[in-house]
């Protein structure tokens, strides 16, 4: 997609829900007598941010639609579209979208449908949301993002922050205002190295079957992603700063113009590499945050709220957002944003 700059939509708010932080016994980690002995000795915490078994990622994003709606003083009368950006929706159909619009009270004449999307389904959602609204025949819209998975479990210690899961849900509030500075997006994708981030076994290509439950090997093949670190990482060292450096072109800003970058997470050396690649001071740029996990599409907006929410609600703001996802895809974009509404992040 060549770099996109839509205007006359503004962000008016932005909320999250999540599971509480839980700690796990270290018995229950798959660990050898000696790893488990130095964990002991180094008094490493197991951490979980688990849904229980009942919930699902469009409960946490109904309770934080609340709140917002709420905080903002927005009836659900008033919502023209609601998306939902998800790799885990509630049933394969319909869409989750038009469930939540239901359960909200959004009236049956809204749009409402689903994006499947893994890590950069914040940024590609807002892109679709912010496009319908753009041209003021739908003045307002909620974009649904995050993840819950109840066919993966993971724990993680304290050097091991890419596994701990990150379950939860958001919701970013956008409408249609005349005069709202432009948001500003590049993205691309290379298929040829889907195979970098992906889940072999469920679709049309690769049904699942009876044989490949009969071991424990199979079951894991069959549930989870397959995932090259490796060459995620390349990626986004080599696509990223070629995104960015076209998206702050298109916004007409420099790197020291930002107010803070927000980054899916890489490696601790991953990230260090992409900030010195973007030529990002070191305090300006947000990857990881350990206590939130990794929630698929509700990353970026999970670390806008934990590490800039103080901020972005004081003000006028601008802010970088980037990634690299299943696909292999990627994107950035550049949104300015002005005494953003987002409230605590709420634990369910």
């Amino acid at each position: 997609m060549p770099t996109l700059s839509i205007p006359n939509v503004r962000i008016a708010g932005l909320a999250a829900a999540v599971p509480p932080l839980r700690d796990i016994p270290l018995e229950q980690l798959e660990l050898s007598a000696a790893q488990l002995a130095s964990a002991r000795r180094r008094n490493v915490r197991a951490l979980q941010r688990r849904a229980r078994w009942e919930q699902c990622q469009s409960d946490f994003c109904v309770d934080a639609s609340r709140r917002l709606l709420a905080d903002l003083g927005w009836e659900p009368a008033q919502i023209d579209v609601v998306i939902m950006t998800t790799l885990t929706p509630d049933y394969p159909i319909p869409a989750t979208a038009i469930i939540v619009q239901d359960r909200l009270g959004i009236p049956k004449t809204a749009v409402a449908f689903d994006l499947p999307s893994g890590s950069l389904g914040f940024l590609h959602g807002l892109q679709v949301l912010a496009s319908m609204l753009g041209a003021g025949h739908l003045k307002r819209g909620l974009l649904l993002t995050g993840e819950v998975s109840k066919s993966v479990s993971s724990v993680a210690g304290e050097t091991l922050f890419s596994t701990i899961d990150g379950h939860g849900g958001s919701v970013c509030a956008l409408e249609y205002q005349a005069d709202a500075p432009a948001l500003h997006f590049d993205s691309g994708g290379d298929g040829a190295a889907f195979e970098a981030l992906y889940m072999p076994v469920g679709g049309v290509r690769n049904p699942p079957n009876p044989e490949m439950f009969s071991t424990p090997e199979g079951i894991e093949r069959a549930s989870g992603y397959s995932l090259d670190c490796q060459a995620v990482e390349a990626a986004a060292l080599r696509e990223l700063p070629g995104s960015v450096s076209r998206v702050l072109q298109a916004a007409g800003v420099t790197s020291s113009d930002l107010d803070r970058g927000y980054f899916e997470p890489l490696s601790m050396a991953g990230d260090t590499a992409l900030c010195r690649a973007l030529g990002i001071p070191s305090d300006k740029y947000c990857g990881p945050v350990f206590e939130y996990g990794l929630s698929g599409s509700g990353t970026l907006p999970l670390a806008m709220l934990a590490r800039g929410r103080s901020e972005l609600r004081a003000g006028r703001r601008i802010s970088l957002l980037g990634g690299v996802g299943p696909g292999l895809a990627w994107s950035s974009a550049v949104l300015t944003t002005e005494n953003l509404v987002c409230p605590e992040i709420l634990e369910v």
